[in-house]
């Protein structure tokens, strides 16, 4: 998935954001309304995630989602990438206080 709003027009119609990155990271910034799955953890938590559901997953840079969105794709979801990670995609973000 290339740009933001792709992503954003994604989540809008029902798909989900999914963070990989570690929950410390998560913690301090998110994209609003999205779930935390660390990369590492992806493949013992298939089970929780619905395969109905499109997924828009991020990480800081797109290294990590990108290897996430393949893995579920693999599996037989339909997942994308946030192509150049949550800093650099002008989505509102929350900061923890």
């Amino acid at each position: 998935m290339g740009h933001p709003g792709q992503a954003e027009e994604m989540v809008a119609r029902g798909g989900k954001w999914l963070d990989v990155r570690l929950p410390s990271e998560f913690q301090n910034l998110q994209i609003e309304g999205s779930a935390n799955i660390p990369l590492y953890f992806i493949r013992l938590k298939l089970a929780t995630l619905d395969r109905g559901t499109p997924y828009v997953v991020c990480c800081d840079t797109g290294r990590r989602s990108s290897a996430a969105a393949y893995i579920l794709v693999e599996r037989g979801f339909e997942a994308y990438a946030l192509k150049g990670g949550i800093t650099s995609s002008g989505l509102p973000l929350r900061r923890s206080t």
